[in-house]
């Protein structure tokens, strides 16, 4: 043999020990045309921790058409196979059919010359024929299933989730959002060995999708707890994730035709509430002109004053309203003269009301020094109504800072006041910070940034959305600080 020769035999042997090590030489040795990205390698990275055991429940978002799939729900089957092949692995996908093509696709990997030149002990089971059940001849099995459909026969040590949600039309369904629900705890999950583990891969379409309803179970303490990978199609720097298939302008064009909805939740993965919203996310955020991305306000410092609004509930119990609270700055020297620093909502019996209020007046006073605010706090400024009256009465008697909002702006109807002050949010006068945007609270079973969804749920003439406190604080804190006493 020549040394060129010997050379040769020795990178192809070491080709060979990667691929049987890693997912991305293993994906290469098995499809030469393969082009990994950095995201890729994230992806991989991550199932490669899976498969050693070291990640019990992985989550994965991604936009469309990124190469999830490939990796996934092609190569890491086969590779993970190779590396168990005494275990059962069960992929589903939204429909039967999707399923059954990944099946497919993972028997030609398993059967072909390349897999068996890797693995030569992990075989096809004779009889395996069928592309949406099959099995290795040591006894592991794959089963593909439609998302919705029943599972029988086997349990699954790995369980794949591959896109549950197939479109706009069904990622709007309530029906089929709880379907799919029902299906994972009764079906998916139901299904599963001990110490078995499961990816989900999706591109997000609804705040209610699975991905959603997992992260909420997380949050409260009923669910799993969930290893994320979450990958926007543009990073917080207005680089693109993958620039060699999508660049910033691809994805700047594909954005335009799209529409926001669908943008924040397919390729931000930051689903929000279906169209028609009054007010828009990137009004409340404050523009990046190097990288034309919407950011929330860094916090702000030196600001004329802070103070914070109340909006306290007519009634009390796990149906009625609750007690928001939102605290903002305010400088008309400043650009934007009103930054909305943090919130909060809770249920409080109206008795209590008293006894929780000094705890806001705490937090007035930690947001007044953090900011370093020129003149202090003004103090908190309560809607004259309801529990609202006797609140103020109390806190008056205690000498507590406390103001009633002026009775022309409580007067109005909640769609007025928010109507009122929108042409302050729409000229980019009101911006949310960084805490007031990421932050999450759980309130009737539900956690999420309620502000914000509050806030973008308003419909103009639209009925009764429900739960609005923390938008009426907003709403009176613009007022009482842009506007005059009708809120103008």
């Amino acid at each position: 043999m020549t040394s060129k020769a010997a050379r040769n035999a020795q990178i192809e042997l070491q080709r060979r020990k990667d691929a049987r090590i890693n997912l991305i030489d293993f994906t290469r040795f098995t499809k030469p045309d393969y082009k990994p990205a950095a995201l890729h390698r994230d992806i991989a990275e991550k199932l490669e921790a899976v498969e050693r055991g070291e990640i019990k429940r992985l989550m994965i978002q991604c936009p469309p058409r990124h190469g999830k799939t490939e990796l996934a729900s092609r190569r890491f089957p086969a590779w993970f196979m190779a590396k168990h092949p005494e275990l059962d692995l069960i992929s589903a996908s939204y429909g039967s059919e999707l399923a059954t093509d990944f099946g497919r696709d993972v028997r030609n990997i398993v059967d072909s010359p390349e897999y068996r030149c890797l693995f030569p002990k992990t075989k096809l089971a004779a009889d395996s024929q069928a592309k949406d059940r099959w099995n290795i001849s040591s006894g592991g099995a794959y089963i593909a299933a439609g998302v919705g459909t029943s599972i029988t026969g086997r349990g699954a040590n790995l369980f794949i989730i591959d896109d549950p949600i197939k479109d706009r039309a069904t990622a709007e369904s309530e029906t089929y959002r709880n379907g799919v629900w029902d299906w994972y705890r009764a079906v998916a999950y139901t299904r599963l060995q001990p110490d078995a583990a499961i990816v989900l891969i999706q591109t997000r379409w609804h705040l209610d999708d699975l991905a959603g309803r997992l992260l909420i179970a997380e949050a409260e303490g009923t669910g799993d707890k969930w290893e994320k990978l979450i990958l926007p199609a543009i990073n917080e720097h207005g680089e693109a994730l993958w620039p060699e298939a999508y660049n910033a302008e691809s994805l700047k064009q594909i954005r335009a035709v799209i529409g926001e909805m669908d943008w924040a939740s397919l390729y931000e993965q930051k689903p929000r509430p279906e169209g028609g919203s009054f007010f828009s996310e990137n009004s409340l955020l404050m523009k990046d002109d190097a990288t034309g991305n919407y950011l929330p306000l860094d916090n702000p410092k030196r600001y004329h004053t802070v103070l914070a609004v109340v909006d306290t509930a007519a009634k009390t119990g796990k149906t009625n309203d609750g007690v928001g609270v939102v605290f903002v700055a305010w400088s008309p020297a400043f650009d934007p003269p009103l930054a909305i620093l943090d919130w909060d909502l809770k249920q409080i019996e109206g008795a209590l009301l008293i006894e929780w209020l000094p705890t806001v007046f705490q937090r007035l006073e930690e947001l007044a020094q953090e900011t370093e605010v020129l003149l202090g706090s003004t103090g908190v400024w309560i809607e004259d109504k309801s529990s609202g009256i006797v609140l103020l009465q109390q806190a008056d008697k205690l000498s507590q800072n406390v103001h009633a909002i002026d009775t022309k702006l409580t007067a109005m109807g909640k769609q007025e006041r928010a109507i009122n002050i929108s042409s302050y949010v729409h000229a980019g006068r009101v911006k949310l910070t960084k805490r007031a945007y990421e932050r999450t609270v759980t309130y009737k079973g539900r956690t999420r940034n309620h502000l914000l969804a509050q806030i973008l749920d308003f419909r103009a003439g639209g009925k009764d959305m429900g739960e609005d406190d923390l938008l009426d604080c907003f709403s009176y804190s613009v007022a009482l600080t842009l506007g005059n006493p009708e809120g103008f």
